[in-house]
């Protein structure tokens, strides 16, 4: 389990993991528990307990992973780390569009180039509008 401690700022408690990367390096991620510091001190520890269990350091990304899988642990990586709304669409995007177009092509993160990209834009400006085609670039 990763170390961690909660921190107060602007009134509200925020969980605080340490950990070493692949590379040696030490890393410290701060995560918004969205709790008021005023009578919520035993569900900011619970939180921080939860956090510190589930937490996954960044796994180095070997030349061999499809962008498609890339997509998908990018993912999980983001979801402490945003609202939950804010999840709820990149997961849409990335389950529903993203993903699908990369895994059937079957292009390898390392081979992933920018023309792949504008690709995938323009297959998706024959079927959206341009607006959800920003929304998908957002990601």
């Amino acid at each position: 389990m990763v170390a961690g401690h909660l921190r107060e700022k602007k009134g509200y408690f925020y969980a605080v993991l340490n950990y070493t990367d692949a590379h040696g390096n030490r890393k410290t991620k701060w995560i918004a528990t969205g709790l008021a510091v005023k009578g919520n001190k035993k569900r900011a520890e619970a939180f921080l307990q939860e956090q510190r269990r589930s937490f996954q350091e960044d796994a180095p990304i070997t030349g061999d992973v499809l962008f498609a899988d890339f997509m998908e642990q990018w993912l999980t990586v983001i979801k402490s780390s945003v609202a939950v709304t804010t999840f709820a669409s990149y997961s849409n995007m990335v389950k529903k569009v993203i993903v699908p177009y990369f895994r059937e092509r079957q292009i390898a993160l390392q081979e992933l180039s920018a023309k792949h990209i504008q690709d995938f834009y323009l297959k998706e400006l024959e079927r959206v509008s341009a607006s959800s085609v920003i929304h998908y670039h957002a990601n």
